[in-house]
This record gives structure tokens, sequence and C-alpha cells, in this order.
């Protein structure tokens, strides 16, 4: 779950953050900072077409036109218009800032850093760009750097809750949790609506174990996108998390409804079902999920564990075959496959599964295998015996 979200801060927390000032008109640069970004464009168009700008406002107008068409969706204008604001005007920090942007965007991060830094070369009070290396940095798990740029950025601007977000991100990788939940709850003073933020304290508060306020932070994050599976998907595990598996397999069936191509949202479910005493419906999610992603091994190591304690001793030994050809030596798959033969009376394999998580370094502590209740039907067989003498 955990690397899911991480994966869904990355892609989705890139917001713009404009330059807070600028040489285009104002009429322009007002209605892009207002979001009125059609609008903006017609009145940043009419401004080039005028005739009347400087050589620097008419490449003040292009950029701005730029951030526009950002806005609009249309990133090759936007390209197009950083790129002649530039060649108009190479000192223009507002350009580099806008390419960046956009190069960003296209997860580009060569170029975004190249440009970015130009910018801040050539404004170093530049909060946005700041911000937005600071962004690069913690996709690309440069997480010094990323709370140098970060941290800049908010000194500059302390009402930045986007940057504040992502210093909040890259806490929680460093694991400094305590500092991750501060600045989360900084960045929704300032913006309370900011959904990422609420995923993020949410993520943190549960790894902390402390699970009303992770609870608190899931149900606000509901109620402000009802759509975002995410969501769901966190509230599940504190209700897991506390044995509430209902609730949890409520809110992790209303996920699948919104994304049901979600593979971790059929295992969750099914981990879930097993604590509910449904082996069945565990079974359909862990299928489920298989078909989804047939190569993932710990899937059919999970499903033959299922098979296991639903005593289909067949069907768990085929999916933790598989599993071994999936991942050679894996040594979860080889110690349940051993138990899984013993309890099927196969001495001869069982010891050869537990020769083989010895020798692959998995398995060093024999008393483990002595404990284990599994291995009772072939306790007295010369290959066991042999194997617990060596």
């Amino acid at each position: 779950m955990k690397s899911a979200i991480a994966a869904l801060l990355c892609s989705v927390c890139l917001a713009v953050l404009f330059p807070s000032a600028g040489r285009a008109t104002v009429a322009c640069r007002d209605l892009v900072m207002q979001g009125r970004f059609a609008r903006a464009v017609e009145e940043c168009s009419a401004g080039i077409a005028s005739g009347k700008l400087s050589k620097e406002e008419l490449a003040a107008e292009h950029a701005w036109r730029g951030f526009a068409y950002v806005g609009t969706g249309d990133v090759q204008k936007a390209m197009g218009d950083f790129d002649r604001a530039i060649g108009m005007d190479p000192k223009s920090d507002t350009a580099y800032l806008g390419r960046g942007q956009v190069h960003e965007m296209k997860k580009d991060y060569k170029a975004a850093r190249a440009d970015l830094s130009r910018a801040i070369e050539i404004n170093p009070a530049s909060s946005a760009a700041l911000a937005h290396r600071g962004m690069i940095s913690y996709v690309e798990k440069r997480y010094e750097e990323a709370l140098g740029d970060l941290g800049r950025s908010i000194e500059l601007d302390p009402k930045n809750a986007r940057a504040l977000c992502f210093r909040g991100n890259t806490h929680a990788a460093m694991n400094e949790q305590q500092k991750a939940v501060d600045d989360y709850t900084k960045a929704l003073e300032l913006n309370p609506g900011d959904s990422l933020s609420l995923l993020g304290r949410g993520l943190v508060q549960k790894k902390m174990k402390r699970y009303e306020e992770a609870l608190q932070d899931y149900n606000a994050l509901i109620r402000i996108a009802p759509g975002f599976w995410q969501a769901y998907q966190g509230r599940a595990d504190i209700y897991a998390a506390t044995k509430r598996y209902a609730r949890a397999i409520e809110d992790l069936s209303r996920a699948i409804k919104i994304d049901p191509t979600q593979v971790i949202l059929y295992s969750q479910r099914g981990l879930a079902y097993v604590f509910y005493r449904r082996p069945d419906r565990a079974e359909e999610d862990f299928t489920k999920a298989i078909e989804l992603r047939p190569n993932s091994p710990g899937l059919y190591v999970t499903r033959a564990a299922l098979y296991r304690e639903m005593e289909r001793l067949d069907d768990s030994a085929a999916d933790l075959t598989k599993a071994l050809e999936l991942k050679p030596g894996d040594v979860a798959a080889t110690m349940l496959l051993a138990r899984v033969e013993s309890l099927r009376k196969n001495a001869s394999e069982a010891c050869r599964w537990l020769n083989l998580a010895y020798t692959r370094g998995g398995l060093r502590n024999r008393s483990i295998v002595a404990r284990e209740k599994d291995f009772d039907n072939i306790r007295y067989s010369e290959c066991y015996m042999k194997f617990m003498e060596r």
C-alpha cells in the first residue's frame, strides 16, 4: 500500500506554481493567477498582436500565455511560447520556470532541472522555481537536496502549501515522521482542502499507529474527494489494523468500484476476508489479483497460504511451484512448499525444500523447523533426521 500511495504522491502533486511578478500586461498575468486560463489566452494573445509591447514585455506576455496554455492542458503550445520568450529574453526567469514545469509534467526531469536551475540562477528569490526543483529531487529520491530547495522556497513564501506538502513527503520518506506531520498540518492550515496533504498525513499517522487521527484524515479526504480510491484504501488499512474487517471490506469494495484494475485492492480485500473467515471470498480476490498481474510471485504465495489453511494441498503446491518459477530461491515460498509437502506426507520432497531453504541462506535457525507442527508427518523420516543433525 505504501508504495502505491508514494507513486500517487509523485505523480499527482506536481501542481503548477506561478512566479510572483512579471513584465506582462496586468490583465494577462492576473487572469492566469486567477485560474481563468481560456480568457488569459485571449488577453495575452491580444497583447502580443497589439504591436505596442517592448521586447522584454513581449517575452513576458509569451511566458504568461505559456502558463495559460498549461492551465488549459495544451502543453505543446505552452512549450512554444516558453521557447519564444527565452529566445526574446534569455534572462527571463519566468520563461525558464514555465518551461521547466512543462518538462516536469512530461517527467523529463533532467531538462526540467536544467531550466529550473537557470531560473534560480537568474532570480535566486524565485520561490516557485525552488519549490519545483525540490519536488523533482523528491521524486528522484534525492531527499537532502529536496529539503534544501523546499526549505528555501518556504522561507521565501511561508504560505506555499504545495512546498510544505512536498517537504512533508520528503520527511516521511526519510522516516522523520513527526516533521512530516508538522509540515502536512501547516499545509492544511493554509489550504484545508489539500487532498494530498490529508493523504500524506493520514499515511504517516497510520505508520505512527495514531489510528484515530489517521481515520479523521481519511474521513476528511473522502468528503473532499469521494472518487479518490486511495482514500478508501487508506481508511480500510486503519479498519484492518483495528480488526474492523467488515468495514475494511466495505471500503475496499468502494475503491474497487472506482478503479477495478488496481491489483493491491483485491489483494488487500482478500486478506481482510481471510481474517473475516470468508476463505471462499478471499480465494476469489486473490485469483482476480493474479489474473491482473500473473507474473507476481508474491500473489501466488499468498493464495498458496490460503489453500494450505483450506487444506487444498495440491492447489497450494501448484501455486508455490509457480511462484518459484517466477522467483527461484524465494525463501518464503520454499519454506511453505516444504510444509505443504510434509502435510502431503511426501517426506523426500519436504526435505528437499528444507535443504534448499537452508543452503540458499534464508533459513539458519533449525528450531523454527523443530517447532513447526506441519512437519509432524515426516519427523521420523530418515531425511528429516539427517537434516536436523547437519
